[in-house]
């Protein structure tokens, strides 16, 4: 069973993420959803994630900030902003220690097979 954290400060996005990934990655996950980064910081130690996937634009503890604490694991960088401030979100999430980036809009086509690949699971059932 593979432990994902994700933190996002919707809770919409929250539910729609771990939705996705319950319905769609052929394996067992344990899946932790944070609506405060410096919850998931906290907890990060005791839940011991096997990949984080992060939004980048959350009040009081950012996503970069999230990502420049942990480096540990895997971390997938998320963010909501049209599309050329996204490239420059994420490039920037990129170039702080993200390991893969996705726009939001793209959620519901790639996060799976990108988490399946992430964690090396078999695509075949």
């Amino acid at each position: 069973m593979f432990n994902i954290m994700v933190i996002d400060d919707s809770k919409v996005i929250l539910e729609i993420t771990e939705k996705i990934l319950s319905n769609e990655v052929n394996t067992p996950l344990n899946i932790r959803t944070f609506d405060c980064a410096v919850d998931a910081k906290n907890k990060f130690a005791l839940f011991q994630p096997d990949l984080v996937i992060t939004d980048i634009e959350m009040p009081n503890f950012n996503g970069y900030e999230f990502i420049k604490e942990i480096s540990e694991v895997p971390i997938l960088a998320v963010s909501g902003s049209s599309l050329n401030d996204t490239d420059t979100i994420l490039h920037v999430a990129d170039l702080i220690g993200a390991d893969f980036t996705l726009a939001k809009n793209d959620i519901h086509n790639e996060l799976s097979s990108l988490v399946m690949s992430i964690l090396s699971i078999d695509k075949g059932m």
